[in-house]
């Protein structure tokens, strides 16, 4: 890759990276509003988890335009083969920082996973096993590329293990809350019970296509510099999905409703973001 085309892929990603950062910040700055301002089972946690995305973005964005700074300054004065191999070196900070980034964002997740099936530890175990894989796989990435020995596989690997650890993150969270969905009606054959379970659903397979097509789309063969710029928009997407959580539960668009014990299940207490013309259901059932 030239000079040209290297200042053109660092431009055009921090053009797509600011954008997504624009956008986490409004949700970055909603979700500290609500959550400071309400009493939110967790809130601790949470505004924990969305500060240290918000820094991780910030990072990346940071790094982006040093990126493009050192281009511009390669482009103008000529740079050699040498300089050229150093901004390659820059490249790879960024990355490093995403797939910490990435750790975080899937570890909050995750924590959702963990509090849906009520707080216990064996469903969990499958899913954080391929959450540390995706980390594992990402810093193998970078450190095989710092001394060039990086392959097709490496480069494969990270995104490979992330579309797998999403959607089994996806159908885990999924698949609880339709095992809850059928035990409640089976208690109230409502409209509403039947709506606020299938809302929730529905937010969070949004929340997990939000991290899983780009990752997908980075597994699909292309062309190194789309497949550059799309790494820089995967960059902010993983902090947009679930700050957007963060801001739904702020919003106190959750259910917070105990499901009666059914005979051989016993459900706990658990925290899914709904929207609020749900939450009226969900009074109505607990008072029946």
């Amino acid at each position: 890759m030239d000079n040209a085309e290297l200042l053109v892929v660092n431009v055009t990603t921090a053009g797509a990276e600011l954008l997504g950062y624009g956008i986490h910040m409004v949700l970055f700055i909603l979700a500290i509003c609500l959550l400071t301002r309400r009493k939110t089972a967790g809130k601790k946690l949470l505004l924990v988890y969305t500060v240290a995305m918000a820094l991780f973005g910030t990072t990346q964005l940071g790094l982006s335009v040093a990126q493009v700074v050192f281009t511009v300054q390669l482009f103008v004065q000529g740079g050699t083969r040498g300089q050229l191999a150093a901004g390659s070196a820059l490249n790879l900070a960024p990355t490093f920082i995403f797939f910490t980034n990435n750790l975080v964002s899937d570890s909050l997740l995750l924590y959702r996973c963990f509090l849906i099936w009520g707080s216990r530890w064996p469903p969990v175990v499958l899913p954080g096993i391929l959450v540390i894989a995706t980390c594992v796989a990402g810093y193998n990435t970078v450190i095989n590329s710092i001394s060039h020995r990086a392959s097709l596989f490496d480069a494969l690997a990270p995104n490979i293990f992330g579309a797998v650890t999403n959607a089994v993150l996806v159908a885990f969270t999924v698949g609880r809350i339709w095992w809850i969905r059928r035990d409640a009606l089976r208690v109230s054959h409502g409209a509403e019970v039947l709506n606020r379970y299938n809302t929730a659903i529905a937010m969070i397979l949004e929340s997990g296509a939000l991290l899983l097509v780009p990752t997908i789309l980075a597994i699909i063969p292309m062309p190194a510099v789309p497949r550059i710029i799309m790494t820089g928009i995967a960059g902010q997407l993983i902090n947009i999905a679930p700050t957007l959580i963060v801001v739904r539960v702020g919003l106190g668009h959750d259910i917070q409703d105990t499901v009666q014990s059914l005979p051989g299940n016993t459900h706990r207490l658990v925290s899914i973001p709904v929207p609020a013309s749900s939450r009226s259901a969900a009074a109505s059932h607990q008072a029946e």
